[in-house]
């Protein structure tokens, strides 16, 4: 009875208290030994998962104390363009050079475009788009796979939805440098524009579908490779 009362006598960590005695000679509150009992379990736990979550940091050779390493920020505005013409220019942020945006499915390009630069017509698909434009204004123009055509005006603060394989183009008609980040939900976007379709298909296709002699298309130069930004013409 003696280790009971030296039990009992503790005060109870956030426990409910009792008004039941061991005897007639000690009418103090106690604290139940079921509760004790739950009590211990709920300690012992704790104890255990926290020298679990100890141990899985040391096998990882991670100090307790250390911050996690910078997954999550990348700084876009730094990052070196892929392509970078006297029309503009694209950076493109997706999982090669920022790996954790794999796991949500998505990817980032800044585009800027100098007036008069055009993005040209192209398509994405794997992928929507979602344009928002930060500097600048720009006329953007969508074509759906059913037909019709949307054409409108962009400016700072504005914010365009392009759906996976629509066509579509943006061109710069104000004066100053338009600055547009780009989100899609693909880690790594992919797109086909009109220069490689041009470029690419056979010569003699293009004057069968327009209808008009081949001559007049063999004078419109066939590019080598993607255009993407095309500066302002003469």
């Amino acid at each position: 009875m003696e280790g009971d009362s030296a039990i009992d006598k503790r005060e109870p960590f956030h426990a409910p208290l009792a008004m039941a005695s061991l005897s007639s000679d000690s009418p103090e509150p106690v604290t139940p030994r079921r509760d004790l009992l739950k009590m211990a379990v709920a300690t012992g736990a704790g104890l255990a998962l926290s020298a679990a979550g100890s141990a899985s940091a040391a096998s990882a050779g991670i100090p307790p104390s250390a911050s996690p390493p910078r997954t999550h920020k990348f700084r876009l505005g730094a990052l070196k363009p892929v392509v970078d013409t006297a029309g503009g220019s694209v950076a493109e942020c997706d999982k090669r050079n920022f790996p954790i945006v794999e796991k949500g499915g998505a990817g980032i390009f800044l585009l800027k475009l100098q007036p008069g630069g055009l993005r040209e017509p192209h398509w994405h698909p794997n992928c929507w788009e979602m344009d928002y434009v930060v500097a600048g204004t720009v006329r953007m123009t969508i074509v759906s796979p059913e037909g019709p055509v949307e054409t409108f005006v962009l400016e700072p603060g504005d914010v365009a939805f392009v759906p996976q394989a629509y066509a579509h183009s943006i061109v710069n008609i104000g004066d100053v440098e338009a600055v547009i980040p780009i989100v899609f939900n693909d880690s790594l976007p992919s797109d086909i524009g009109l220069s490689t379709m041009y470029g690419q298909f056979p010569p003699d296709q293009f004057p069968q579908t327009f209808g008009v002699p081949a001559a007049a298309m063999a004078a419109v130069p066939r590019p080598a490779e993607t255009l993407v930004i095309v500066p302002k013409g003469p």
